[in-house]
């Protein structure tokens, strides 16, 4: 990744990526705090740490920060909103543009600018001259006003583990490890002989989670922990023993690994 840069034109937002070549991308939206999470897969971060701050009528800040650097980099671009929006992302080239249409919320302020010019014979609110779609808008009342910014919270540093879920999604199996914060940083890579995946989670300090945990499968037989002075381990031991396809995701106060069906592990 080495550019960001903020467009507006025919009332959108833009927020534009740009890598030295082509790039994967993976995007989630998140409720509490309102943002939109675009990771980076096999991207390393080339901008500097600190937030673009906007704080218009859609985007607070854009963040990014290097999760994983060895063995598959993974860049994570936040962008936190002041609302939720409508947004479309797209690929051209070396470049991803997000994109967080702001007409729909033109629409619904204005209405109060009209009520000077509303017609005397029409016993209902005056919004109807400049809405799109005259004919329903009487139907409706005037909307309210857009709401204020929401007020966006970071959680703290994890430094503990606290549970480890299991969970099955059509041909996904899904391990989420929830942890007492936000993780900053984790490694992870896999061993064969016999076959597991490992990941480190850097920084925490200990886990509630003593014991082995042991899972009926389809695919893993077990999940282990190991503490250490600046990270605590937790090792997936895998039943085939060609290994099997998985994926991570850091998520807000969680870790996410996922396992779906297929032959051998992926390349490191």
């Amino acid at each position: 990744l080495t550019d960001v840069r903020t467009v507006y034109q025919n009332g959108q937002w833009h927020v534009v990526l740009t890598g030295s070549k082509a790039m994967t991308y993976r995007a989630l939206k998140v409720v509490d705090p309102l943002r939109l999470i675009v990771d980076l897969i096999n991207t390393l971060n080339k901008m500097p740490p600190w937030p673009f701050v906007l704080n218009n009528e859609v985007i607070g800040t854009v963040t990014t920060v290097q999760l994983v650097r060895e063995p598959q980099p993974r860049t994570r671009v936040d962008i936190s909103l002041t609302r939720d929006a409508p947004h479309k992302i797209t690929r051209s080239g070396e470049k991803i543009w997000i994109s967080f249409d702001t007409t729909q919320s033109k629409i619904e302020v204005e209405p109060s600018r009209t009520e000077p010019v509303a017609k005397p014979k029409a016993q209902q609110p005056p919004v109807t001259k400049e809405v799109a779609t005259p004919e329903s808008s009487p139907k409706k009342p005037t909307p309210d006003p857009p709401p204020p910014p929401l007020e966006r919270k970071s959680l703290p540093p994890a430094s503990k583990v606290l549970s480890v879920l299991q969970s099955k999604m059509d041909e996904e199996l899904r391990y989420d490890i929830i942890v007492d914060g936000s993780l900053a940083d984790y490694v992870a890579f896999h061993l064969t002989n016999p076959p597991r995946v490992v990941v480190d989670l850097m920084g925490v300090k200990s886990t509630v989670v003593e014991k082995a945990l042991n899972f009926d499968g389809p695919w893993v037989k077990g999940v282990r922990f190991g503490v250490y002075t600046s990270k605590v381990r937790v090792v997936f031991d895998i039943i085939p023993e060609a290994g099997l396809p998985y994926d991570i995701i850091s998520e807000e106060g969680r870790l996410v690994v996922s396992f779906k069906p297929g032959s051998g592990f992926p390349a490191q």
